[in-house]
Parts: C-alpha cells; sequence; structure tokens
C-alpha cells in the first residue's frame, strides 16, 4: 500500500511555511507573510532597519520543491529596495555554471558569482542567508 501521491505544490507550501515561520523568529525580520493565502508560492519579509541599517529592505522567497520527491529544490531569497537588489539563488541561470549563485545589480544589470550551498533544507537555507544578508547590508 502506496501513501498519498506527491503534490509539488504542497510540498512547496509546506517548505514556504516552515521559512516563513523561521523568518519569524530571526531578530532581523519585522513580519513575514506568506502569498496567496492558503497554498503559498512565495514569502515576504520586511527587514528591521535597526538591525539591518538599511530602512524599507524586503526580503521576497520563492521555493519550489520539485516535480518529484527527493528533486533538488528551485529557490531564490533575493532582497529589494531603495538601496539594496541582491540574492542567493539556486535555479538554472544561463550566467553562471551550476545552479547556486550570488547575485547583484550594479547599474542596469546584474553581476553573477557561483555560489555553493551546504544545505538544501529550508530552515538551514534560512539561517546561512540571513546571515549573510545582514552583513551584506552592513556593508
Amino acid at each position: 500500500m502506496s501513501g498519498p501521491a506527491y503534490d509539488p505544490g504542497e510540498a512547496s507550501h509546506r517548505a514556504l511555511r516552515g521559512i516563513r515561520q523561521e523568518l519569524e523568529r530571526h531578530p532581523a525580520v519585522s513580519v513575514a507573510r506568506g502569498f496567496p493565502e492558503g497554498e503559498f508560492t512565495s514569502v515576504v519579509a520586511e527587514l528591521d532597519p535597526a538591525v539591518v541599517g538599511n530602512e524599507d529592505a524586503t526580503l521576497a522567497v520563492r521555493w519550489f520543491a520539485g516535480e518529484q520527491p527527493g528533486a533538488d529544490p528551485e529557490f531564490s531569497f533575493h532582497v529589494g529596495g531603495p538601496d539594496a537588489d541582491f540574492g542567493w539563488h539556486h535555479e538554472p541561470n544561463p550566467h553562471v555554471k551550476g545552479w547556486g549563485h550570488f547575485q547583484r545589480r550594479e547599474g542596469s544589470a546584474y553581476r553573477y558569482e557561483p555560489y555553493s550551498f551546504s544545505s538544501l533544507a529550508p530552515a538551514r537555507v534560512v539561517w546561512k542567508l540571513m546571515a549573510r544578508l545582514t552583513a551584506r547590508l552592513e556593508e
């Protein structure tokens, strides 16, 4: 007897729900919300300017668990705001070899650097990238 069929939308929603919970626990986050209600496809977090030193910076997170169980997830943690446009992505991109990369807008174009994720577990990715994010915003 097998369990319920794998649903990539539900798996992605579960991961994003956990990501939202982890972000809500992080001291650099004022509030985190999942969108749309019911089955998240993204999470948006408002960053606390007192912690990150940057007014009006937000973090947008996308996470797709993959079409099959055990597939590598595709995700992005991208910061936007008047003085910030950068993020870490794990997805195919013609500008870098492999899936992992960091990208930052410089002028009218992005600059890309390969980035290796030590874990693809949602909670671990949150805490690792939030440490890197706060350091980048303080620069």
